[in-house]
């Protein structure tokens, strides 16, 4: 019996060794097929890392590009307000220096006009006397 139990014993070793050696097999060929996904994962990796950077470079000119035209923006508005008040001042002067115009035009047709009814006045009374 205790001949038995030891080739049971040896036999399970047996078959518990053969297991470990199948399953390293298996390690061994399941580690060659993950270092050459590795390998594409990473080369994939390395390639979408160069595009993130070349992205960045091209946000940051983007980004800079923006500041640049806010700036220009900015002194485009500043400078057409000028421009606007320039013009309602110069439109106001002219405005001012019309309504004067007008006055004085206005003023000589009636002194002109009293000149011609006085005048008309002294003529009808030297008809008279």
């Amino acid at each position: 019996a205790s001949v038995a139990v030891a080739v049971a014993v040896l036999g399970a070793g047996f078959a518990n060794q053969t297991e470990v050696k199948a399953a390293e097999s298996r390690s061994v060929s399941q580690g060659s097929v993950s270092l050459e996904l590795y390998d594409k994962l990473s080369d994939e990796n390395d390639i979408l890392r160069e595009k993130q950077d070349e992205y960045l470079t091209k946000i940051d000119g983007l980004d800079k590009e923006n500041k640049e035209y806010a700036s220009q923006l900015a002194k485009n508005q500043k400078e057409r307000e000028e421009l606007e008040l320039e013009y309602l001042r110069k439109s106001d002067k002219e405005y001012k220096e019309h309504q004067q115009y007008r006055q004085e035009q206005e003023e000589r047709q009636k002194n002109q006009e009293q000149l011609e009814r006085k005048y008309q006045r002294e003529v009808e009374k030297r008809y008279q006397e």
